[in-house]
């Protein structure tokens, strides 16, 4: 006992003393968090390195709260909390000691879904999990290699190519400069936010740097590019105006994921902002096969109680606490159970330039995976977009009653400190693990809106052009969806005086689309119908634009009205409109002889609204009574005719070859 004890008490002051040496490291280094430089802290054994990046999270156990430069927030500097266990090498020959996308997707469940992480196709297969969707990351600084590094990664798992500028966009703010830390953060949040949701593009947003400021404009932006859900691997200690800037993540469109740091007990924001899903840290042990064996509480994981953000009321039934508990949820982030990435940009460790392949852990590595779920979610017609509007209800709402043993995998063990039941993981939620690691299989179809039953409407014809006055028909299709049920009765109406539907209501069958007959008298004026289709729950409608003109007016006039075999006659033909001539129309003139033969001749009305046609007569034509029909179109006119008959006769009857 006593031994134990002193153990614990030793392991406690060397941690304390890790915190205080980097503190040291980064108050005499200022541009510690700009320059790339890592400090290098004691490994787990001879051969493994465990570094932090620039102003690595820290505890705030015992430690005061940053005071922003010169009392402005916006100028704090936020730190990433990605950990790197070890690295590897610049090529892939000997990855060991990490866990690739195939051990997570069996591990957490995801192979179990319906969607694909893999296809013949590319990035835009539908089948892909996460199709459709934008996952937004957030990151400080400039990766110059990150499209050609995901190249690297997708290639080494099979994953589906994600190529730059159409499957991964980056946005630029400003003329950021290059950071290593910040550019390993960068290489660990892409590459594992699309091994999740292969389907998915990402936009990568990277601010000037990391001042507070610039990376919630980066949020800004983010939210601007349509995406439904965004990643922040972020974050610094709270500060009493922390509030003010809780609107960044109360959107409607958008859900929020966020690590919950890497320092062990503490609480950080915006993983504090009851807008955003905070993710803290486990220890993953898998089988070699890759399923799930068992979950720990990561040691660094962050978590605990907010200071200044009371307690939300999603957390109703889980946190005891008057403020909001940290984290949410959790997901694997010990780097000793770390993930492989791909960084080509150098980072300096134990006196050495590196770049290649890493096993990285920490709470950053958490956070993009959850905005994958997410995205996977959201292609599945969820509905997850910030607390406010509905991502942590549903989040904690699949932790409840008989589903939280299914959905989440319930951290019970280990701990993130030494201050009491806050620092130690048990059953249910708690301030180390929150709600506990995924159950894929399991949670997104929980988180999954079922279909709502409905039906469509359309019209044929969907729009008129007719004449005033006139009687006309539209068939009205009602079509059921998402199984919409068989007898559902759906009444017609519309805008229009006196239009009559048969039947009505129409009665849906199993059989699929059923149809009624819309008839109506044409008003006077242009206008349009509105008809509407309701089962007294579900109303839809639709709009028909009725155009009401005069017809074009035609008329066919020839040179005499009696000629003979063998000669020409000559028609012209007249189009108008409410008696103005109307240039460009189409004019077809057919001829009709006794016989019932006809020939046929077309043209185009000039500025005076009229089009010259001949006609040749052969010397054998038939005799007697000829005519000659017109019919004129225009786009936006109604179509008209006219005719006009003529006599042929043979040349003994007549002197000269054409009277008139």
């Amino acid at each position: 006992m006593l031994l134990s004890q002193l153990r614990k008490e030793a392991s406690m002051v060397l941690k304390a003393i890790s915190v205080i040496t980097a503190i040291s490291l980064l108050l005499l280094s200022s541009s510690l968090a700009g320059s790339g430089a890592l400090a290098s802290l004691p490994g787990t054994d001879s051969q493994q390195d465990e570094i932090h990046g620039p102003g690595g999270l820290l505890s705030t156990s015992g430690i005061s709260n940053q005071s922003p430069i010169s009392g402005d927030p916006l100028k704090i500097k936020e730190h990433h909390p990605a950990h790197v266990k070890i690295f590897i090498g610049p090529a892939a020959t000997t990855l060991t000691g990490g866990n690739a996308p195939s051990t997570i997707l069996t591990a957490y469940g995801f192979k179990s879904l319906t969607c694909a992480f893999t296809t013949t196709s590319d990035w835009t297969d539908p089948s892909l999990c996460g199709h459709n969707q934008i996952i937004s990351i957030v990151d400080a600084y400039n990766d110059p290699n990150i499209a050609s590094d995901l190249q690297t990664f997708d290639t080494q798992f099979g994953l589906p190519s994600c190529p730059a500028n159409s499957c991964l966009i980056t946005n630029l703010q400003g003329t950021p400069s290059t950071d290593s830390g910040w550019a390993l953060e960068t290489s660990l949040d892409v590459e594992w936010a699309h091994s999740i949701a292969p389907g998915a593009k990402i936009v990568l947003v990277e601010s000037t740097d990391n001042s507070l400021g610039n990376l919630l404009t980066g949020v800004d932006t983010a939210v601007a590019s349509g995406a439904q859900q965004v990643s922040n691997s972020w974050g610094g200690s709270e500060f009493s105006t922390e509030t003010s800037y809780d609107s960044h993540y109360n959107r409607p469109t958008t859900s929020f994921f966020v690590s919950s740091g890497d320092g062990g007990h503490g609480v950080y924001w915006p993983a504090a902002s009851p807008y955003v899903i905070s993710v803290g840290g486990t220890t993953l042990t898998t089988d070699s096969s890759g399923n799930w064996v068992s979950e720990t509480a990561w040691l660094d994981s962050g978590g605990g109680i907010s200071t200044y953000e009371p307690k939300p009321t999603y957390q109703n039934n889980f946190n005891t606490n008057a403020n909001r508990a940290v984290p949410d949820v959790a997901y694997d982030g010990n780097p000793n159970t770390g993930v492989y990435v791909y960084d080509s940009v150098p980072i300096v460790t134990n006196g050495k330039s590196q770049s290649g392949w890493w096993t990285v852990g920490g709470t950053s590595a958490g956070a993009p995976q959850w905005a994958a779920i997410s995205a996977i979610a959201n292609s599945q017609n969820a509905k997850l977009a910030s607390a406010s509007y509905g991502t942590s209800n549903a989040l904690y709402g699949a932790a409840t009653s008989s589903k939280y043993l299914t959905n989440y995998h319930d951290i019970t063990s280990g701990s993130n400190g030494n201050c009491g039941i806050v620092c130690n993981a048990s059953v249910g939620y708690d301030e180390v693990t929150g709600l506990g690691s995924p159950q894929v299989n399991n949670l997104i179809p929980t988180l999954t809106l079922p279909p709502v039953p409905d039906f469509t409407i359309s019209a044929s014809p969907s729009s008129f052009a007719v004449t005033a006055g006139s009687t006309q028909h539209s068939v009205i299709t009602i079509t059921p969806v998402n199984g919409y049920p068989s007898g559902g009765s759906i009444t017609l109406s519309s805008s229009i005086t006196g239009a009559s539907f048969s039947p009505n209501p129409v009665i849906v069958s199993s059989s699929g689309s059923v149809t009624t007959t819309m008839t109506f008298t044409t008003p006077s004026s242009s206008t349009t119908i509105s008809v509407s289709a309701t089962d007294g729950t579900i109303s839809h409608s639709i709009s028909i634009p009725v155009t009401i003109s005069t017809p074009l007016s035609v008329s066919v006039t020839s040179i005499g009205n009696t000629f003979t075999q063998g000669s020409t006659a000559s028609f012209t033909v007249s189009v108008t409109n409410n008696s103005t001539p109307v240039s460009g129309a189409s004019v077809t003139l057919k001829v009709t002889a006794p016989n019932g033969s006809t020939a046929q001749g077309s043209g185009t009305t000039n500025t005076s609204g009229k089009v010259t046609f001949n006609y040749s007569i052969s010397r054998n034509a038939p005799t007697g009574t000829y005519t000659a029909s017109a019919t004129a179109a225009k786009s936006g006119y109604l179509s008209g005719s006219g005719s006009e008959t003529f006599t042929v006769s043979s040349p003994s009857t007549h002197s000269g070859s054409r009277l008139g």
